[in-house]
């Protein structure tokens, strides 16, 4: 009763709420360029990073307690319990896994693994060049996939080398993301989380290597100069600008006011890849719907490189069970005289809630602050397809009580969306800290891959994959590593995980993506695995174009063989709108048919076709023969040549001049009518420049 009477009240509210179409502010800010870093140059330091992990105690007034609280809720509300059901329909094939590396760095010929932060922070991007960019909590690695080697001299570079910074400060939570369309990659992290010091670190790579230089600029963590820094940043790239979001927090107070909203950066991007001294952007805030704010705006990715308008979602994701996903859509660039943000709220069909902490060996699950930290609900990852808008979160699984995926479609995001969506869990494992990525070989496809995080009681954590096809069905689990050992780095039984999953596909390679998440080692501690996922659909639309023999006339007949895709196929000729067969007839000799396939998905491809000569087997050809009423003779020519043709009765005598024309070099065709001739048997004679090029018997029937 309880929880349709929640039912009730938010279905209740979301339509009382979507009456307020939102608010915000907005100005122009010109940043400037801080430094120029070049990674050869980069000595060794000891690169010191203090921070405080140690979870707050129920009870406390930060924004980590009251999550503590609302996990103690969706305990009581969801218990965990053993089921063999999954909501998730599970039928498509299972990915492949490619090529595969852990992070590690050698010393002395020997390998050691880089053990990641408390909480990881993984975060990644690969070059079409194929070079792999890795971040972890406070510093990076670059690899190599064509030589299966580190980058960077000594294998990482800190975060505060990056930024040029000193021992005092504090530099964390890094974003990573290669653009495709100027082959280049940006990295965004943040320095410090006091309001005198905060700010947002943007490095824009001069080339695609990241071992050469970057420019550095930074934004004020404390934008509105109001007490406040900048925390949990996410990025995205459209053609002119890079996009970043962050959550402003107000220190020392409690979690109902320690929240004073998210804000949007949107940032001349080709400027900050040349190294100009100042950028243009665009600085969003106080975006808010029905008077409260919006917390945690993911901006959108495009499925295959940079997005061609930036949408934003988010949720309310401190709630035990909502249904309300927020599209946010930015409309100009950076250097347009105006932009525009618009706000909207829409229901999903399936509800998201708290999730759980994932369970390890050692976790105490009366205790709701033990095992592997979940967060909340916040949407961690978007890709954009085509008009429709795929992205995934943690959530509650109602049917195990057990940390589980959400995973939601935005269909027609560009003028009526609706929201559907899924929940993927497992009856033993919890799942944490989703990415999504597009894994299509087409771009009517709108398979993807969702990779994360596991855990369970009996299954150390460990980075897994499933793939979603193009028909909504999802693979079983695919493991990529397993983990070796519990996590164990903080006192009792509370440990980080996540907080985020690096994701993207290699767009040079479609149907391939790479991940990088977050694993155990047999030493308890942490460390990051990334690895190519192959999608299972490796069929791509494609069609043979068949000839009949007879190649001129205009009696050519013409068909298609079609694989890949999805059958049955339609076709559709745009020179025979009646005909729906993969043939076509009647096409004469050069000219050009086009027709368009389309599979069972809906997705198609057209081509052009054309009437062509099946090369000649002898000097000439000659049909139909016998013939009725109407007669070709083909040839070829090795130069332009005056052409005499005759035909005989089979006595030698003439019957009739057919042509005396110059012809061009090449295959050249004599057709003639025949109704002239009586029945009976012929000889056709034809010279070319005097010399005799054809001499055959030709015989006409009743």
């Amino acid at each position: 009763m309880k929880i349709l009477l929640l039912l009730t009240f938010l279905t209740l509210f979301n339509t009382i709420f979507s009456q307020d179409k939102g608010s915000f502010k907005s100005k122009k800010i010109a940043i400037t360029k801080e430094n120029v870093v070049n990674p050869k140059s980069i000595p060794e330091t000891y690169d010191p990073n203090l921070i405080n992990h140690e979870a707050p105690l129920p009870g406390g007034e930060s924004i980590k307690s009251y999550i503590l609280e609302q996990k103690s809720k969706i305990k009581k509300l969801y218990p965990s319990k053993k089921t063999t059901k999954d909501k998730a329909k599970k039928i498509a094939s299972s990915p492949l896994v490619g090529q595969s590396f852990p992070l590690e760095r050698e010393i002395n010929g020997n390998p050691y693994p880089i053990y990641g932060g408390i909480p990881n922070d993984n975060t990644m991007a690969v070059s079409d060049s194929g070079l792999v960019l890795l971040g972890v909590n406070s510093v990076i690695y670059a690899y190599d996939l064509n030589t299966e080697s580190v980058v960077f001299t000594n294998a990482t570079l800190s975060l505060q080398s990056m930024a040029a910074g000193s021992s005092s400060e504090n530099y964390y939570d890094p974003k990573i993301i290669y653009d495709k369309e100027a082959d280049r990659f940006i990295l965004v992290f943040l320095k410090d989380n006091a309001p005198a010091t905060s700010k947002i670190i943007i490095c824009f790579s001069t080339t695609n290597n990241p071992n050469d230089a970057w420019n550095v600029y930074s934004l004020p963590g404390n934008p509105l100069n109001n007490n406040r820094w900048t925390d949990f940043p996410a990025i995205s790239v459209t053609d002119a600008d890079l996009f970043i979001t962050g959550n402003l927090i107000v220190p020392n107070v409690s979690w109902q006011i320690g929240f004073d909203g998210s804000v949007i950066w949107q940032i001349e991007k080709q400027k900050g890849y040349n190294g100009d001294a100042t950028l243009n952007s665009v600085f969003y805030d106080d975006i808010k719907y029905g008077g409260n704010f919006i917390r945690n705006l993911h901006p959108v990715q495009g499925a295959d490189g940079a997005v061609d308008e930036l949408f934003l979602l988010s949720n309310r994701n401190f709630d035990l069970a909502n249904d309300s996903v927020f599209v946010l859509h930015v409309e100009g660039a950076s250097t347009d005289a105006t932009t525009s943000l618009s706000i909207d709220v829409f229901q999903s069909d399936v509800m998201y809630g708290m999730p759980p902490n994932g369970r390890q060996f050692d976790t105490d699950t009366s205790d709701v602050t033990s095992g592997l930290q979940t967060n909340d609900a916040r949407v961690l990852g978007a890709i954009k397809i085509g008009d429709n808008v795929q992205f995934v979160s943690n959530t509650v699984n109602p049917l195990t009580g057990y940390s589980a995926i959400y995973h939601g479609t935005v269909a027609s995001i560009n003028s009526q969306p609706s929201i559907t969506a899924n929940i993927i869990g497992d009856v033993t494992k919890d799942y944490g800290y989703p990415n999504i990525a597009w894994t299509g070989n087409e771009p009517c496809d709108i398979e993807t891959m969702i990779s994360f995080n596991y855990t369970s009681f009996t299954d150390f954590p460990g980075i897994s994959c499933i793939y979603h096809d193009n028909y909504g069905d999802y693979s079983d689990e695919k493991v990529i590593v397993s983990g070796e050992n519990y996590i164990d780095r903080l006192s009792g039984t509370y440990e980080r995980w996540g907080d985020y999953f690096g994701l993207q596909r290699y767009y040079k390679k479609p149907g391939s993506v790479f991940s990088f998440g977050y694993y155990a080692l047999s030493n308890r501690r942490n460390s990051g695995y990334c690895a190519e996922l192959i999608s299972p659909d490796s069929s791509t639309l494609t069609a043979v174009i068949n000839r009949t023999n007879q190649a001129s006339m205009c009696k050519q007949d013409i068909s298609l063989t079609v694989s890949g895709g999805f059958p049955p196929y339609s076709f559709n000729w745009k020179n025979d709108v009646t005909n729906s067969s993969n043939t076509t007839t009647n096409v004469c000799l050069g000219d050009s048919v086009e027709v368009e396939i389309t599979d069972s998905r809906g997705c198609f491809m057209t081509t052009l076709v054309y009437g062509e000569t099946i090369a000649l087997e002898g000097e000439s050809k000659i049909y139909p023969n016998p013939f009725v009423n109407r007669f070709a003779v083909q040839f070829n020519l090795d130069t332009d040549s005056e052409i005499i043709a005759k035909i005989y009765d089979v006595s030698g005598k003439i019957v009739t001049d057919l042509i005396k024309r110059t012809a061009k070099e090449g295959l050249n065709e004599l057709v003639f009518s025949t109704l002239p001739l009586n029945a009976g048997n012929y000889v056709l004679k034809i010279e070319a420049n005097g010399k005799e090029i054809v001499n055959q018997k030709i015989v006409k029937n009743e």
